[in-house]
């Protein structure tokens, strides 16, 4: 690793539950040469046991900010080792953290470096880069930042406003009224949706889907866990998995919102697509409230 490796860091399963003599088995075989931490991930290993287990062989617990386990501020190497998973749903790390929400950290992290030789801090890798910008306001705070790093947080900083100012152009901005009235289901549906996407809406399962409600008002569907709700006066629709969340933003549907408007009536499906598609500005897109 070219003197960049600082440490290596296992991270158990959650179906594994306290078994100290197994850990133990594997902690005697590590090599000496290099830093170890270790993430647990059932709250069965919150115990005294554990962190002197962990202190005889010189391995870091991860301290994690995550929704199911606590932020337990345990020092058992002569490393510490944070990891900020965040607090989204489905899943975890699709989380951004504001400024208030990482503030309580600092005076954590000042006492752990305190007694610690080296401190290791990450953020959980996101696709929209948020692990970067919070690992920076995190190293201001602490007042820890390099000129090089004010730079770098000045351009993701800029990078993130320009995403919230540029307004990119629609695709009905090219469709004429009338043009839009004449499209058919299957039509109306490709300006919302990618092709690879569409494919896997076609293969997701019918019994998979589970249509609750189909009014002048509103449309409710369950697709495995995932619950939509379309909203024809409020002008909303709301969903719950991953991927809405990479496409929402955009106003674009993912394969769940696809398969249900395939499985709807052609004319539902195209009556509800050319409200959402006319008055698109005023639609919004979100997830369900955590």
């Amino acid at each position: 690793m070219n003197g960049k490796l600082g440490c290596l860091l296992i991270q158990l399963p959650p179906s594994l539950e306290f078994d100290p003599e197994l850990v133990e088995s594997f902690f005697k075989v590590l090599p000496t040469a290099i830093s170890f931490a270790v993430e647990f991930r059932d709250l069965s290993w919150m115990t005294e046991e554990t962190w002197e287990l962990l202190r005889k062989y010189d391995v870091a617990y991860t301290i994690v900010d995550e929704p199911l386990l606590p932020p337990e501020m345990q020092l058992t190497s002569k490393i510490a080792y944070f990891r900020w998973h965040g607090k989204g749903t489905r899943p975890w790390y699709n989380y951004r953290y504001d400024k208030d929400e990482l503030k309580p950290w600092v005076p954590k992290i000042k006492e752990i470096a305190g007694k610690a030789d080296k401190v290791y801090g990450f953020f959980n890798n996101h696709y929209h880069g948020y692990a970067v910008e919070n690992c920076l306001q995190v190293l201001e705070m602490l007042g820890e930042l390099t000129p090089r790093q004010t730079e770098a947080k000045k351009n993701i900083e800029n990078h993130f406003e320009m995403l919230v100012k540029v307004q990119k152009p629609s695709l009905e901005s090219f469709i004429e009224p009338k043009k839009l009235m004449k499209m058919t289901a299957r039509d109306l549906l490709k300006t919302f949706i990618d092709r690879q996407r569409l494919r896997r809406a076609r293969d997701i399962k019918d019994r998979e889907l589970s249509i609750q409600e189909v009014t002048d008002k509103q449309v409710k569907a369950l697709i495995r866990d995932y619950r939509i709700t379309i909203d024809l006066e409020k002008q909303l629709i709301l969903h719950d998995c991953s991927d809405w969340e990479r496409v929402s933003s955009d106003k674009r549907f993912c394969k769940h919102i696809g398969k249900l408007f395939l499985s709807l009536e052609k004319k539902k499906t195209s009556d509800i697509l050319k409200q959402i598609r006319s008055e698109k500005e005023s639609w919004q897109f979100k997830s369900y409230p955590k």
